[in-house]
């Protein structure tokens, strides 16, 4: 386990370094841009506490007194998403510099902690089930380059790798006969909780794939049937809202967050700007556009797309991993359609992540940072189905 952890670690520091020497301009660095607002919610501890505890709870944060803060800031606002995850992130590192006095790399050894032990409740989830696998799933989990890199450094990406481990673990437990219990509840419940601020996305995305897991493991349904029948419910529930009221219209959302994206990449003068399909404000256009979505996500960065040098080794990963996947679903082809839910959430949760930033992301260098949430995922499933170890649990006895 200590040398997983550092890996991460030294991973994490490596984020701070490529944005100190390579990205060089913190309004735009997006492991610096949070960390320098939250300096104004820190300071104002000393100056304000009223306002420190408003902002930091939430409760109270909209008073009009309040908004020469977030005006001081650059990342306070956000039209985006229902949920803002960039103040979460600020307010994350708002109470770490209690601990830290403002150093950048303390805050990167606590977001590594949380990181890795996002991916230790992952692997648990499995270890129970598949005990021959264990050390194959850790090992992916820590040594994928694009997880690595970008789900160790102190960005959104690594608090909501925590996050939705924990949601796992604790949901898993929560539907196991002889570990449910009020406290694994509470706990649930927290997590989720703490998904939806740090990650809305992965958050909604998720819900119906835990509600099918829940209902498959409560009634025994064969999962193939459950989960495409709540995806259905899902989608179809999501449209008559949206035909309700603007808030809840998915679709505006996504086409907004690609023009967004779009807007960025021209005015950052991106070099890994690619054109994808324009979405349009409806959900026939979303459908329509998500199996192309989930190819560019899957395939991208090709060798001939545009981007600096790191993209390469990116694209290196990309062969590797379809390669791999390949090779597993060959040896479990017998085991295609498993009938573990949880085995099934994997797949349905990389599926539709993965569509989602293929959709939305015409920057390749956020499309290679965004997807290694789902990734992991892809591979687990190809690695169950396939039922062979590489390691044969040869190392994790050391790692657990």
């Amino acid at each position: 386990m200590r040398a997983g952890y550092l890996i991460k670690l030294a991973a994490g520091v490596a984020v701070g370094l490529i944005y100190t020497f390579y990205y060089t301009d913190r309004l735009t660095a997006d492991t610096f841009r949070l960390f320098d607002d939250s300096k104004i919610v820190f300071d104002a501890f000393f100056s304000q506490p009223g306002d420190f505890l408003k902002m930091i709870s939430g409760i109270g944060a909209d008073a009009p007194g309040l908004e020469h803060y977030y005006n001081s800031m650059n990342n306070w606002y956000d039209v985006y998403s229902p949920i803002n995850d960039n103040r979460t992130m600020i307010r994350f590192n708002a109470l770490l510099r209690f601990i830290s006095f403002g150093n950048y790399y303390v805050h990167v050894v606590v977001i590594s902690f949380l990181s890795f032990t996002g991916i230790i409740a992952v692997v648990r989830v499995f270890r129970d089930k598949y005990p021959q696998l264990t050390t194959d799933i850790y090992a992916v989990l820590i040594v994928l380059p694009s997880l690595m890199l970008w789900v160790s450094g102190l960005l959104k990406d690594s608090l909501a790798f925590f996050t939705f481990g924990m949601t796992i673990y604790y949901f898993n437990q929560s539907i196991s006969a002889n570990r449910s219990g009020y406290r694994v509840i509470m706990l649930l419940i927290l997590f989720l909780t703490a998904l939806m601020f740090s990650k809305f996305q992965i958050f909604l995305l998720s819900l119906p794939l835990f509600t099918a897991w829940w209902i498959t493991a409560k009634t025994n349904y064969n999962p193939w049937l459950v989960f495409p029948a709540m995806l259905t419910f899902t989608i179809t529930l999501l449209y008559l809202l949206g035909s309700v009221s603007p808030s809840f219209d998915i679709s505006a959302m996504l086409s907004a967050k690609q023009q967004a994206f779009y807007d960025l990449g021209i005015r950052e003068q991106a070099g890994s700007l690619i054109t994808i399909p324009k979405l349009d404000a409806s959900m026939f256009s979303v459908l329509s556009n998500a199996p192309a979505g989930f190819l560019s996500a899957i395939f991208r960065p090709l060798p001939s797309d545009p981007g600096p040098a790191l993209s390469k080794l990116f694209t290196v990963e990309n062969l590797i991993i379809i390669a791999f996947v390949i090779w597993n679903l060959y040896q479990g082809r017998k085991n295609l359609f498993s009938a573990d839910p949880a085995v099934v959430f994997c797949l349905f949760y990389a599926i539709i992540y993965l569509s989602v930033i293929g959709m939305v992301t015409p920057v390749l260098g956020a499309m290679v940072r965004y997807k290694a949430q789902a990734l992991p995922f892809l591979i687990i499933w190809s690695i169950i189905i396939s039922g062979k170890s590489i390691f044969k649990n040869r190392f994790f006895k050391h790692s657990s």
